[in-house]
């Protein structure tokens, strides 16, 4: 049975053609930025809205929308945000073994960060990849040409337009670019000023961001709509008084990954953090992953930022050994040794695909 995925789109806001976003990186400059946004950040975005919107609280201090999330049992699980094209979402890759088929792109094989659906299901079943896949944005995506040749404008081919002349255009068209906003700052004793450049991510018309979701209680479906149109309102990542980060979302068609059962292995689309009786998924000699650091600042309710304590985690696109079992994960409280009224959640909660 394939696995089947809820899929939202992020769209650009009313009024505006483009998205853009600030999504710092942990460690760089504010004139960096990344291109998604990892799945327990925007987990803490949806934390952060349902306080904002619900005074119920835990006795810890935490809105009550989180409880199920804490107790082993999520009424659903997600993936990070990734981009897209038009209505087709990306996949993170997999951390597989490439088959020889693809040598002809192979040089550009570190750089690859994506994949469409049908090439992410060719790879976790070990399937030949074509010889040339399409590839865009300087190597981090590949397409199928069966999927590319159903994408909307630009990316699809002109009526009069030779297969050579569409692939060549399609690999110079980007999804999104980086620009460098200027901004000044004042010193509130000197009055001297200071440059400094902010980053923010453009996407193309047409382009953007989507999240799967696997909903394992129908009814919490319609909560989480109204937390993603709040968190639409409010906006998503750093910067957002300057006026990034807001969006509207419409759903997509649904994704179906169709990959053999019994699974013995399993490709995780989300960050993860593993139980302790998990930690044999990842000391197995044949799991394949990254690890990532992850700190940061964070609000607080009274209006203080504090520094949250760093945790490592592990990155999307890892494939672990788990013969017959997902990973599960589980949510750290990672905020600092202060005395703080309410804890600070980062999800290590696992959205994993069975492999063969």
């Amino acid at each position: 049975m394939p696995t089947i995925l809820t899929v939202y789109h992020l769209n650009p806001p009313p009024g505006a053609t483009t998205l853009s976003f600030h999504f710092g990186r942990q460690g760089i400059g504010l004139e960096e930025t990344s291109e998604t946004l990892a799945s327990d950040s925007f987990f803490a975005a949806l934390v952060a809205q349902a306080a904002l919107s619900d005074d119920q609280r835990t006795p810890d201090g935490a809105p009550v929308w989180v409880t199920p999330f804490l107790n082993g049992q999520p009424p659903f699980r997600h993936s990070s945000l990734v981009p897209r094209i038009g209505d087709l979402p990306l996949l993170p890759r997999p951390l597989l073994h490439l088959p020889d088929t693809a040598a002809v792109a192979s040089k550009k094989l570190k750089k690859l960060r994506y994949l469409s659906p049908a090439l992410f299901v060719a790879v976790c079943k070990g399937e030949t990849l074509p010889d040339s896949p399409l590839i865009l944005q300087q190597g981090k995506i590949w397409l199928s040409e069966e999927e590319a040749r159903r994408l909307p404008s630009p990316w699809r081919p002109a009526a009069s337009e030779s297969t050579e002349s569409w692939r060549a255009r399609l690999s110079a068209t980007p999804l999104w670019q980086i620009d460098a906003t200027p901004r000044v700052t004042l010193d509130r004793l000197s009055q001297a000023s200071a440059y400094y450049e902010v980053g923010r991510i453009i996407f193309s018309p047409g382009a953007g961001l989507s999240v799967g979701v696997m909903f394992h209680d129908p009814q919490a479906q319609r909560v989480f709509e109204c937390l993603l149109t709040l968190l639409g309102e409010s906006g998503l990542g750093g910067k957002r008084t300057n006026g990034y980060g807001t969006f509207t979302w419409q759903r997509g068609a649904p994704l179906s990954l169709d990959l053999p059962q019994p699974h013995r292995r399993a490709v995780l689309l989300s960050r993860y953090i593993p139980t302790p009786d998990e930690l044999a998924f990842v000391r197995d000699e044949s799991s394949t992953y990254q690890l990532v650091n992850v700190g940061g600042w964070f609000l607080a309710a009274d209006g203080t930022t504090y520094r949250r304590k760093s945790i490592m985690m592990i990155a999307e696109g890892a494939v672990l050994t788990c013969a017959n079992v997902l990973p599960r994960g589980q949510i750290i409280d990672v905020r600092p040794d202060v005395n703080l009224p309410h804890p600070i959640y980062r999800s290590g909660l696992a959205l994993a695909i069975g492999l063969p």
